[in-house]
This record gives C-alpha cells, sequence and structure tokens, in this order.
C-alpha cells in the first residue's frame, strides 16, 4: 500500500528541512493544522485546495501533485472535465478502457 497523504506531506516538509511550525508559517496556515494532516486525524486527510496550493508553493512541490496526492481533482480539471466529458472517456481509454481503473464497472 501507499504512503497516506499526510505520510507524503511529512516526507516533502523534511525534505525541505522544515519543520511543522516552520511549514505552516510559511504557508501561512496554523502548525495544528500542519500536525492533524501529516497524523492522518479524521477530518484532515483531504486538505482544502487552498491549503494545498500554500503548502505546494511553501514546499516547492507541484501544486497538482500534491491536489492530487490528496485525492482531490484541481478545481480548473474539473471544471474541463464537466465541460467536455468527452475528456473522461479518452482518459479511460488510455488507463485500458472501462473497469481497468479506480472507479471503473466491471
Amino acid at each position: 500500500m501507499g504512503l497516506s497523504f499526510g505520510e507524503q506531506l511529512r516526507r516533502w516538509r523534511k525534505k525541505k528541512g522544515f519543520s511543522q511550525r516552520e511549514l505552516a508559517r510559511q504557508a501561512g496556515i496554523d502548525f495544528t493544522y500542519v500536525s492533524k494532516v501529516e497524523n492522518d486525524v479524521p477530518g484532515f486527510e483531504r486538505p482544502s485546495e487552498e491549503a494545498l496550493t500554500r503548502l505546494a508553493d511553501a514546499l516547492d512541490v507541484d501544486a497538482d501533485e500534491m491536489i492530487t496526492r490528496a485525492g482531490r481533482v484541481p478545481s480548473d480539471v474539473r471544471r474541463i472535465l464537466v465541460d467536455d466529458f468527452s475528456l473522461v472517456k479518452e482518459i479511460r481509454e488510455r488507463r485500458g478502457g472501462p473497469g481497468n481503473g479506480p472507479g471503473g464497472s466491471t
């Protein structure tokens, strides 16, 4: 099984050499929030897109990567998919067709 988002955030933070307090300061969020995310506290497993973008900026991590690793779809991408649902079919085809990826039917 892969890393939880909290575990991944901790790795990014430590790679940057930041404490939780320093990351929180750099991102403009409360350090207890960072702690709760890193420790996978229920309700904090999927931070808001705004918080994720701030954390990504502070850690010099690609914001889209951070957002998707947190189990979210960037809002601009979500709007594109809603406007052009054929892209959903294209994504599924790239993954091998319906039923071959998460959320596919078998």
